[in-house]
């Protein structure tokens, strides 16, 4: 995909569409973690704790999805790591 020149406005609107995708994927995986770790943990508030953490990750990832454009085989990796979370959320 051609970005345009540095400093263009089309080169600057790739620039945080990348930085977007990169965000919402590092809060669905730390929201999976978080997850994973509420669900091997035998201490009820540390499960407590984490799943609050997990659903805090979660609604920020929704909120930036929800406001970006992007393309249309990022959001689909998207949608399936919602989907793995949202299974994992369900369970909690």
């Amino acid at each position: 995909m051609d970005m345009g020149l540095p400093g263009t406005p089309a080169w600057l609107r790739e620039q945080q569409d990348a930085a977007r995708y990169q965000l919402i994927c590092t809060e669905l995986d730390l929201a999976i973690t978080f997850c994973q770790v509420a669900a091997t943990t035998k201490d009820p508030t540390r499960r407590d704790r984490n799943i609050a953490n997990a659903r805090e990750a979660h609604a920020a990832a929704v909120y930036f999805f929800n406001c970006n454009h992007l393309e249309s085989t990022k959001r689909r990796e998207i949608s399936e790591k919602l989907l793995r979370l949202n299974s994992l959320l369900a369970k909690f």
